[in-house]
């Protein structure tokens, strides 16, 4: 089996440089993370690409690829690892990181400009670099939320700052897998608000009810708190009526120790992505072990839909 490595080979390297100004955020974040902190591309040009093109988004405070010790730092080595004993090459898997890496900052991190148009940029540049009609999506955690702004697009406009996304990409996304999202918040943030990841605006506020638990494993929860207000972002990116892609799988932990015991906020499960077309619900794994203990299954539920909207070799510009 080929080795995992980073950073972004030379030959993707080279073709983002040709649009220095489009790219810039994107470009600095590469050279900020070194060999760890990005994956994928082409060694040369004639290589050819059998499987419909990957991009992952880890989660706050991860890494692309394999960072330090702590188990949040594990990045995508384990996945890619199967992916690749599967036959597919870095040339059709991608990934870049985000944040600072550094756990103990995880509770700074919100879902800001910059962040969001770095990981647009980087969608639409594979798009365009591999020639793929579509792409699908691998994302974990806070990079769910991420995912689905991007893809859905339109502007952001809180925190004192504004960007637009642009169009929505959900018809060039293929299968977007969300692996232990909190599409609702997370009871965790309810009284630590004042923290930007769990920000009512940009955060993971689930909002206030006094009528139940925000944990309440009472499915009629949401009714008895009269559909309670959550984060802004959050609550924009559930009410949005397309897909996040052509088929969209929730998989969780009834037993994350980040969301909580059942997955539940206010009767909801947290992790249940608006229009999912399955779910996939795991017991005894954590919230780290969501992504790296479910390869076998991100690989089958992508191989199970490729042939239904397997890329095209037409070229798209953007």
């Amino acid at each position: 089996m080929a080795d995992i490595f980073g950073p972004l080979s030379d030959h993707f390297m080279h073709h983002l440089n040709k649009r220095p100004k489009r790219n810039d955020g994107v470009l600095k974040a590469i050279s900020a993370f070194g060999d760890t902190g990005s994956f994928g591309g082409k060694v040369f040009s004639e290589e050819k690409l059998t499987n419909t093109p990957i991009v992952f988004i880890h989660g706050n405070s991860d890494s692309a690829l394999k960072f330090g010790e702590n188990p949040f730092q594990s990045g995508w080595d384990e996945v890619l690892k199967y992916f690749i004993s599967k036959d597919y090459t870095l040339a059709e898997l991608y990934g870049i990181t985000y944040g600072d890496r550094e756990i103990t900052n995880s509770y700074k991190n919100f879902f800001s400009c910059a962040v969001l148009q770095n990981h647009r940029r980087f969608i639409e540049f594979v798009l365009h670099y591999t020639k793929s009609a579509k792409v699908n999506i691998i994302a974990h955690s806070m990079g769910v939320s991420i995912a689905r702004k991007v893809i859905q697009g339109g502007e952001l406009s809180s925190n004192g700052e504004s960007c637009d996304m642009g169009p929505s990409l959900s018809h060039r996304i293929g299968t977007f897998i969300s692996l232990a999202s909190a599409n609702y918040g997370m009871c965790p943030c309810q009284h630590a608000f004042a923290f930007p990841a769990c920000g009512t605006e940009t955060g993971f506020w689930p909002g206030h009810c006094s009528e139940a638990s925000c944990s309440s494993q009472d499915f009629n929860a949401t009714e008895s708190c009269g559909n309670p207000q959550y984060s802004q972002f959050l609550m924009n990116l559930n009410t949005d009526a397309k897909k996040d892609g052509t088929f969209v799988a929730s998989m969780w932990s009834e037993d994350d120790e980040i969301l909580g015991k059942g997955n539940m906020v206010w009767g909801r499960h947290t992790s249940l992505v608006p229009h999912s077309d399955m779910r996939k619900i795991y017991s005894a794994l954590t919230h780290n072990d969501v992504k790296t203990s479910t390869a076998a299954d991100q690989y089958n539920i992508i191989t199970m839909n490729d042939h239904k909207f397997k890329a095209s070799e037409t070229h798209h510009d953007f």
